[in-house]
């Protein structure tokens, strides 16, 4: 399943996190579908967009086993790519 879904919806575009099993933290692969998803939020059909969390909360902020993780890309890395506008 994916980590982001969305859907148009009478020109609302509803992104949702989809990691409740990690408070919708976020790790690469979201970041990524994250963008690809906002990116698709420029078209004409869309004129408002609503950010939910599947689960009981919105989103616990970056995952931070993914930072800790020796063969991962590392925070600054992650910043750089995903967070720096």
């Amino acid at each position: 399943m994916s980590s982001i879904l969305f859907e148009i919806d009478q020109h609302v575009a509803i992104i949702t996190l989809n990691r409740p099993d990690k408070l919708n933290s976020f790790n690469r692969e979201m970041a990524l579908l994250m963008q690809e998803k906002l990116d698709a939020c420029k078209s004409e059909e869309v004129r408002c967009v609503c950010i939910v969390g599947a689960g009981k909360a919105f989103s616990a902020g970056q995952d931070l086993a993914e930072v800790t993780d020796p063969e991962g890309p590392g925070m600054q890395r992650i910043l750089s790519e995903h967070y720096n506008p």
